[in-house]
């Protein structure tokens, strides 16, 4: 066991030696934003990352899809060291893949000690919100979503605990947030929102404010948009450009005030290097 340790361990360090050459530089954003720090995940902890974030402010949650593989995992991160603590490596249930072709583990969200995970199938008809505890990262809950208003699946979701709401939408072309009762998963209403946006990758809800990942296609140019829930008003919080060989996906974006003054924090997947977990300060 210490040998084959020793050999991933030998692994990681040279995937990290040479993402270190691959790298294309600083990323650069809009003025209203500040990068504070990032971290670079690779080999099979990139495998944990590559598709959703959120925290409870001492851990950070992550999940990420193989769908080659057949692999949809989650993990938890120490939030101060980025370790990794805890990890599922089969968080959809065997019949959900082989009955309904469940294969991918989007965006997450957390709340009351659970995490709350996007899960979609192969023909992206067949939408679930499944539940597990932050703790252990178990299965708790499976929740079949109506489909009608998701035409293309569920790609993210995010907890609105305060008003007892869970919102989604489809992945493009989105005219209005979809809003389900958070003790039921039944829809309960639409929020229209001001402006069409499209490629959203993830989201979560701080302080009233629905914060948005919008995945610019062909593009290493992104952006974190905001919806004011009550209105459904639509604005750019910042736009970020990643350089990158291959090109960058933004994935999953969570909120929360860290203590080295970071606000928001998001997944980039770089696909020359891996993913990053990059924190930002809101400075306007």
């Amino acid at each position: 066991m210490d040998f084959i340790q020793t050999i991933i361990s030998l692994l990681m360090s040279l995937c990290m030696l040479l993402t270190g050459f691959l790298d294309q530089g600083t990323p650069k954003h809009s003025t209203n934003v500040e990068l504070v720090s990032e971290e670079k995940l690779v080999f099979t902890d990139a495998m944990y990352a590559g598709q959703g974030i959120t925290t409870d402010g001492e851990y950070y949650y992550t999940s990420g899809s193989l769908t080659a593989l057949g692999i949809a995992a989650l993990a938890k991160w120490d939030a101060d060291t980025m370790e990794l603590v805890a990890s599922n490596d089969d968080a959809i249930p065997a019949e959900y893949k082989e009955f309904y072709e469940c294969d991918h583990v989007g965006g997450i969200s957390y709340y009351d000690g659970k995490i709350y995970a996007a899960v979609e199938n192969k023909p992206e008809d067949f939408p679930l919100v499944m539940t597990y505890d932050c703790e252990t990262l178990e299965l708790i809950d499976i929740y079949q979503i109506d489909p009608t208003n998701l035409p293309d699946g569920i790609p993210w979701c995010a907890v609105d605990g305060e008003n007892g709401y869970l919102y989604c939408s489809p992945f493009q072309n989105v005219e209005r947030i979809l809003a389900f009762d958070l003790e039921t998963m039944e829809f309960s209403h639409f929020i229209e929102l001001s402006k069409k946006i499209t490629r959203i990758q993830g989201g979560e809800v701080y302080e009233g404010v629905l914060y948005l990942s919008y995945d610019a296609a062909d593009s290493n140019t992104d952006y974190i948009l905001t919806v004011d829930i009550p209105t459904g008003e639509v604005e750019t919080l910042c736009s970020r450009t990643v350089p990158s060989l291959a090109g960058n996906e933004a994935e999953g974006v969570t909120v929360f005030p860290s203590a080295d003054g970071s606000l928001i924090h998001v997944l980039d997947y770089d696909k020359t290097v891996g993913v990053y977990v990059r924190h930002y300060s809101v400075t306007e």
